[in-house]
């Protein structure tokens, strides 16, 4: 896999620790989900600020954690404080279980695989800078993630919308955008068609 920068890969082992917070919600009772996603924002947040005053502490962090976070992550809030705190404030607003899950797992699957594959095989630029290879990767996986909870027609639309939301460049961390306004917009979108199968 020479072709995927190894940074890339690290990176997305990061969305599949989403997972754990992801599979809570679905099986756990949402005030222990909720809770326990708030305290781990909080230590990630304490950790990034003693990080940012601590130049020892930084440069430990830099040197054994290097390519999980951006160049740009170095010196300032890292990505996966935005990852959790979007994935609470969904929970949080979004009641429909089907809606915030698909959104989870578009983040963690369709996201990466759009990185990945844009990445080694992105050769056409369309939308803001991203590659066709890469959008039709997170449509493709966005699809077959919906085919298994609802309807083939929703489920087509749903994708859609997704890898146009993945291929917007969001002023704030994308991870955090992408799953409040998927869930928003398959909400949404189950107020005017059948979603179930």
């Amino acid at each position: 896999m020479d072709f995927i920068p190894k940074d890339e890969i690290k990176r997305k082992v990061i969305h599949l620790m989403c997972l754990i917070y992801i599979l809570g919600y679905w099986y756990l009772p949402k005030s222990i989900v909720v809770l326990g996603l708030t305290v781990a924002i909080i230590m990630v947040i304490f950790l990034e600020v003693l990080r940012f005053k601590v130049p020892s502490f930084n440069n430990f962090f830099k040197d054994n954690f290097k390519g999980f976070y951006r160049q740009e992550e170095a010196d300032k809030m890292s990505g996966l404080a935005w990852t959790l705190s979007g994935g609470l404030i969904t929970m949080l607003i979004f009641p429909n279980k089907y809606m915030v899950f698909a959104s989870f797992l578009y983040l963690v699957f369709a996201d990466s695989a759009a990185a990945l594959i844009g990445r080694a095989f992105g050769k056409h630029k369309i939308l803001f800078d991203k590659s066709l290879e890469g959008s039709m990767a997170c449509f493709i996986v966005c699809f077959i993630i919906s085919l298994f909870m609802f309807n083939f027609w929703f489920a087509l639309l749903g994708a859609i919308i997704a890898a146009f939301v993945e291929a917007v460049p969001w002023k704030l961390n994308d991870n955090f955008w992408m799953q409040i306004i998927n869930a928003g917009m398959l909400t949404l979108l189950s107020n005017v068609m059948v979603w179930s199968k």
